[in-house]
């Protein structure tokens, strides 16, 4: 014998058919709404015909289910409506309506048809207070098979008690909405719960009443929903916040605990200890390209000084390389890196406005990227995709911080442009004509010329990248700021570039420091770099920057010409030997 299906239903939405259906003589019916496959909302069709034995489906119930839909307040799961007593499961009449409303919907694999009448219950059947029961059918889409021969098949029923989670914390959304209601646009933001995507999946959304935060609902395989911490961000995002659940732990209790994160406000008492060297950065803006192990550090060290709003740009997911030197952890492993970074960040400031773009650089619209920003982070693994975004963000006069780790992590550079100040662009700086190129790792010519992923130690990689943040934190501070005061000197003398040792007699720098044997790591050099006379982006002729198209384009030449380069060496090589 096969195992009947299995049907999901909210508890809120059993509630709704026990008042608005088996509470009144029958026939009486609806609409299913439902998200992530549980049936959470009814949609009572108050314009239907009916008499005791018949329910005639109204025109306006169909409307009205597309208006919900529109809405994002659910997806149509099938009709639910009451039979006399002794009639606990479908008539001849609701399968052939039921598949002529599959005919219609081609994106749907299947409808339910549940049955609310008079009596005990039977096996499957899912009681409606103490006199009625409910039975569900699931009716699929068989191809090839007649609408005469497509039966309706009786379902398990899964009671989600989701509006006894909601209850426990003092929230009562309604799961009902009549289609007068509907078509009146009387449906408000909470009146019923919206739909949303969130890491792939449909979700329920509540919304408090005193802001637009939410609670998230994930829907799960198994009886018990735990409900996940979210905020609605400016552009209508979803914003989850971590937040374990412990099904062994009262239910009610722990989604108190998340309806008090949601309306945490910052704490001004959270940045008591770096106000008075940086002031206020919760209006400025910061772009920061590439998420790996120096860019997650240099975005967690700005919303740690206040920073508030912040774009995350990177098109990788973590792998397990990345545990051994970045802030992520195994269980992100194959998430996306800017969202489970963006996560993290909302975590340090649940009021941040984090916006996750996991996209390369030569995908993204650098102009719209750059809007409003105050701020460029930049860390990306291409120096290809690098310069194209300096270059832009030198023509829109955006300062920049950027940081690269050299071969091994034995050093690294950071480099500070101010478009405002004139200082060299980051392609004098270090371009690919500089000697800077030549230090960092192996371009992976079979990945597009990005930079190999080479051994180095985490604390290495965190000293250099400290450095740029310390950087970033006083650009965004001001020279009069205690956090920026020494950034004046540096550009007016135009030492923009920091070469910072991790190791001990790195490279050139035992004869920068000669016989000081108090010297050990770490050590920097800031030597002074000067504009190239015929640089296009900051020399006198300076040009605009490329659009879209061109930037692609660009970085296909720097590539072709790195190749070009690469294979010139290999041959130098091989005519030494």
């Amino acid at each position: 014998m096969t195992s009947p299906p299995r049907v999901r239903l909210a508890d809120g939405f059993l509630a709704a058919v026990t008042e608005h259906l088996a509470a009144l003589p029958p026939e009486r019916g609806g609409a299913i709404l439902g998200f992530g496959g549980t049936a959470h909302l009814l949609v009572s069709d108050t314009f239907g015909e009916y008499s005791p034995a018949s329910w005639l489906i109204s025109e306006e119930l169909s409307e009205a289910v597309g208006v919900l839909e529109a809405l994002a307040k659910g997806t149509l799961m099938g009709t639910v409506h009451s039979h006399p007593r002794g009639i606990p499961d479908p008539s001849w009449a609701d399968v052939m309506t039921t598949a002529k409303a599959l005919k219609l919907n081609p994106h749907l694999d299947e409808l339910l048809i549940a049955i609310v009448t008079e009596g005990t219950p039977r096996e499957f059947d899912v009681a409606l207070g103490d006199r009625h029961r409910m039975s569900v059918h699931v009716l699929r889409r068989r191809v090839g098979m007649s609408v005469a021969r497509n039966r309706p098949v009786r379902a398990a029923v899964t009671v989600h008690p989701i509006a006894h989670h909601l209850g426990g914390a003092g929230l009562a959304p309604d799961f009902h909405v009549s289609v007068d209601e509907a078509l009146e646009g009387r449906c408000t933001p909470a009146y019923p719960p919206m739909v949303r995507r969130a890491d792939g999946r449909q979700v329920l959304v509540v919304p408090l009443p005193e802001d637009h935060r939410g609670l998230l609902f994930v829907d799960a395989l198994h009886p018990v929903v735990s409900p996940l911490a979210l905020r609605v961000d400016s552009h209508g995002g979803l914003l989850p916040q971590s937040s374990p659940w412990d099904p062994t732990q009262d239910a009610a209790r722990q989604v108190q605990g998340l309806v008090r994160r949601l309306r945490l406000r910052p704490d001004p008492d959270q940045w008591s200890r770096v106000r008075s060297l940086v002031g206020s950065l919760a209006d400025q803006r910061v772009l920061v390209a590439g998420a790996g192990s120096v860019g997650c550090r240099i975005a967690e060290d700005l919303v740690r000084c206040g920073v508030e709003t912040l774009t995350i740009l990177d098109p990788d997911t973590v792998s397990r390389p990345n545990l051994a030197r970045s802030v992520y952890t195994s269980w992100d492993l194959d998430r996306p890196k800017v969202e489970v970074l963006a996560q993290r960040l909302r975590d340090i400031n649940p009021a941040a406005d984090i916006r996750a773009c996991a996209l390369a650089l030569a995908d993204a619209d650098l102009e719209a990227l750059l809007d409003g920003v105050d701020l460029v982070v930049m860390a990306t693994d291409d120096m290809g995709e690098q310069a194209h975004l300096a270059h832009w963000a030198y023509a829109r006069g955006v300062p920049q911080v950027a940081c690269a780790m050299y071969r091994k992590g034995a050093a690294g550079e950071v480099v500070l442009v101010v478009p405002e100040a004139d200082t060299p662009c980051w392609n004098c700086c270090v371009g690919a004509d500089s000697r800077s190129g030549e230090l960092r790792p192996d371009a992976n010519y079979g990945l597009g010329g990005r930079l190999v992923g080479e051994a180095a130690l985490g604390p290495a990689i965190n000293l250099v990248s400290s450095v740029a943040s310390q950087l970033a934190v006083g650009l965004l501070a001001g020279p009069r700021s205690l956090a920026g005061q020494g950034l004046g000197r540096l550009i007016a003398q135009r030492r923009t570039v920091g070469l910072v040792s991790t190791t001990p007699d790195w490279d050139f720098f035992p004869d920068a420091f000669g016989d000081l044997r108090h010297q050990h790591e770490p050590q920097s050099v800031w030597p002074t770099v000067e504009a190239r006379d015929d640089c296009p982006i900051c020399g006198p002729e300076r040009e605009a920057p490329l659009s879209r198209e061109q930037g692609a384009e660009f970085v296909r030449q720097l590539r072709e010409l790195a190749d070009a380069a690469r294979s010139d060496d290999a041959e130098a090589g091989q005519g030494d030997a």
